[in-house]
């Protein structure tokens, strides 16, 4: 149906309707928040004075019974002092009773009676004046019968004919009434504080021990409307300020005990006050945020198709240019593949075509799932074969097509469906073109999540695609012909040596020189024939591309393959070395590798040379333990033997490292060595002008730590000197962090032990 100019408005003034809409829930939102707050203000303040003249009714009960018990015991020492009996009963018979701990007597010659003894308090405290105070509560204040304690004292006068003759106190702890009035202040979830109003000295606190004073609210910040003033001075109401331990504000409700002209503060923080209405306003929030992403994914499915139109005339517009600008460009092939792999964030993107062309980019955290040899051939003779029935089909140019491991397939095809299943493949879609000649390509992506966009992305690009391999194949012959091995694909000895040029300018870090050799390459010439022996080396070729992808690999000779990398650590190295050898075991092809390593690229040449040279002491391992290699004829094994090349200098080094970790001709005063048998982990930067500095390393390296410091001592050529002129061997025993045993010796090679300078440095296997 057409759309009218009217619709087209409507839908264009849709967003600010949506806008408005929620604006006006956001301000009645915010409306309905705020009036919880407020009532919960409310609500709390109402609390804090019920729960504050709970606590102050039992405080005053449990003080007025405490002073009962107090008269009556002094009712007893009234009648004990008119008999003329002194105290020590009633000592002895108390025990503590409510909030008293203890009791005590002040008699008119101002001395103290306890328990514990009697003491003289003239200048401490004036009988005279507690007398007038008749019956009485402190504050807190110092005991006068233990030093240091803090506490409340009672009195009630003890009167003997209408006299005065004494008053009795009851002693209460502080640390006892906090305790109890603490548990209570728990319970309610509070924080309690009881003052003595004349000198404003906390008696109970439940935030300090021991108890602060009043005065210290004086510096909190108080909300609007309250003050410290009010607080301090007020009978009773309510007050807020910031606490200073928790940065939250405080809610206060203060009153005056009249009885004992004291003071009460019961407080609560703002996340206890507000713990409820929290829990509500994050319930709205959330049904808020529901709400305002309702509306936001309207608003995007409004815009969404018209901005993945865009995206996608961008990436396809950009891989074009890519493709176009291609020439004789290997590197824009490779950057419009990854283009459209990242684009529609796929596992992988490839293309092939009936002429062996074969592109494939893998996303680099999934390499060990990128198809090789044997899997990937399967998988594009499977694609090719989806064209057979397009093939005829004359007006055909460019069709799309999607193959997905279901039950149909299962049906259909249930070799496929499995290898997908296997190589965890759960989509491929691909496009197949054909040209005027019958020619096939194929384009296509691996596991694509973009699933909206996939099939308008690659229609649009894989013509492109197809011309530019195209001009590839045609056009670079020459280039390709000049820096590539025409039988294998890799690399040849010419860009080998304009590569090592490059490699010794950049200096790049972690870099690796691996050398390969076929073994037996000429064995399998002579009995199967040229292409057996091609064969293989194809094989070997095509493996080294799949494990070292990224790296340079060059055909150096016949049965010689050389690789360099860079940024790349040496154990990570030596892994991908051990998976090439595992992907040759099926074959039962076998290859000797020599290996040189530098954390810094000095010199390409000489790692070379030190590669191969470690690649014929492998080379010559292999056929030594290769005797009885199964060739049943005498001149094959001689053959063998006189074709590879192994000196007797190889053998015999051979033979060495069976026994041996490594041999040096060390020149002491010099600190230089020479290397007779050199070990083969000692493949980080050598540095033979400096002895000690190449064996400070090894020890750092390879030596378990609990020998490193007995080991460490051989770096003292003086005390190596000391031992030689004593007529002994310096030597020692220690393991390897790979847990071998090794024993090391110096020997003395010059005839007189007094001027040992030369050196021989034996690392043994024990």
């Amino acid at each position: 149906m057409p759309t009218t100019y009217e619709q087209k408005k409507k839908r264009s003034t849709n967003p600010l309707y949506t806008v408005v809409a929620a604006i006006l829930i956001c301000a009645v939102f915010l409306t309905v928040v705020a009036s919880f707050y407020l009532q919960a203000e409310e609500e709390a303040y109402e609390m804090l004075h019920i729960q504050t003249k709970q606590i102050k009714d039992d405080l005053i009960l449990q003080i007025k019974s405490d002073k009962e018990n107090l008269a009556t015991m002094a009712s007893f020492a009234s009648k004990l002092h008119a008999a003329g009996d002194d105290y020590s009963l009633m000592f002895d018979s108390f025990k503590p009773i409510g909030l008293y701990a203890r009791i005590g007597i002040l008699n008119p010659d101002n001395t103290f009676i306890t328990k514990d003894g009697t003491f003289d308090l003239n200048g401490k405290l004036s009988f005279k004046e507690e007398a007038l105070k008749g019956d009485h509560i402190t504050g807190r204040t110092m005991s006068y019968s233990i030093q240091g304690e803090e506490v409340i004292r009672s009195g009630v006068p003890i009167i003997v004919n209408g006299e005065t003759v004494g008053i009795m106190y009851g002693i209460t702890k502080i640390e006892t009434i906090n305790e109890k009035y603490n548990q209570m202040a728990r319970e309610l979830d509070a924080q309690l504080f009881v003052y003595d109003k004349i000198t404003g000295r906390f008696i109970i606190d439940t935030i300090s021990n021991p108890p602060g004073e009043l005065s210290e609210l004086s510096t909190r910040t108080y909300n609007d409307g309250y003050s410290y003033e009010q607080l301090a001075n007020g009978d009773k109401g309510f007050s807020s300020f910031k606490s200073i331990k928790t940065g939250e504000n405080l809610y206060i409700h203060y009153s005056t005990i009249e009885d004992f002209n004291w003071g009460i503060l019961l407080a609560r923080d703002e996340s206890q006050v507000f713990a409820k209405t929290h829990k509500i306003s994050r319930n709205m929030m959330m049904a808020f945020i529901i709400i305002i992403l309702i509306i936001a994914v309207y608003l995007q499915i409004i815009m969404r198709n018209e901005r993945n139109r865009s995206r996608l005339n961008e990436a396809s517009s950009a891989i074009r240019k890519l493709l176009l600008d291609v020439n004789d460009q290997y590197t824009n092939i490779t950057a419009a593949m990854k283009n459209v792999m990242e684009f529609l964030n796929a596992r992988s993107a490839f293309f092939t075509d009936t002429d062996g062309e074969d592109f494939f980019y893998i996303t680099p955290n999934l390499r060990d799932k990128l198809l090789i040899n044997d899997d990937r051939n399967y998988f594009h003779r499977e694609l090719f074969r989806y064209s057979t029935s397009i093939r005829n089909e004359k007006d055909f140019s460019i069709v799309f097509m999607q193959i997905v491991p279901d039950k149909h397939l299962a049906k259909t095809n249930k070799e496929l469906y499995d290898f997908l299943i296997t190589k965890g493949i759960k989509d491929v879609s691909f496009a197949i073109l054909k040209d005027k000649n019958n020619h096939i390509s194929v384009l296509g992506a691996i596991n694509a999540k973009k699933r909206s966009a996939v099939r308008k992305l690659i229609e649009d690009i894989a013509v492109c695609f197809s011309i530019a391999i195209y001009n590839k194949k045609h056009l670079n012959r020459t280039e390709i012909a000049a820096t590539t091995d025409s039988l294998t694909g890799v690399l040849n000895r010419v860009v080998y040596k304009r590569d090592i040029l490059t490699f010794d300018a950049e200096r790049a870090e972690d870099f690796s020189c691996i050398y390969f050799d076929v073994n037996e390459l000429h064995l399998i010439n002579n009995k199967y024939g040229h292409a057996a022996g091609d064969e293989m080396l194809i094989y070997v070729a095509n493996t080294l591309k799949d494990v070292f992808f990224g790296h340079s690999i060059y055909r150096m000779g016949g049965d010689e393959f050389l690789v360099f990398t860079k940024n790349v650590p040496q154990e990570k190295v030596k892994t991908k070395i051990e998976n090439f050898g595992q992907q040759l075991k099926p074959r039962g092809y076998h290859v000797a590798i020599g290996m040189s390593y530098r954390t810094q690229n000095t010199n390409c040449e000489e790692m070379v040379r030190e590669a191969e040279v470690r690649m014929y002491e492998a080379k010559a391992q292999y056929y030594q333990n290769k005797e009885p290699l199964g060739v049943s004829e005498e001149n094959d094994k001689s053959y063998v033997y006189s074709k590879t090349g192994i000196r007797e200098i190889d053998t015999m080094i051979t033979v060495l490292k069976e026994h041996y970790n490594g041999i040096y001709r060390v020149s002491l005063d010099q600190d230089t060595a020479h290397r007779i048998l050199m070990p083969s982990y000692l493949g980080y930067k050598e540095d033979e002008g400096n002895f000690s500095k190449l064996l400070a390393k090894y020890i750092d390296d390879h030596v378990h730590p609990d020998y490193r410091r007995a080991v460490m001592s051989f770096l003292n050529y003086d005390a190596i000197k000391r031992q030689i002129a004593e007529g002994r061997t310096p030597s020692i025993t220690y393991n390897k962090t790979d847990g071998e045993t090794v024993t090391l010796r110096v020997y003395n090679l010059a005839g007189d032990n007094n001027d040992a300078n030369e050196t021989l440095w034996i690392f043994a296997k024990n």
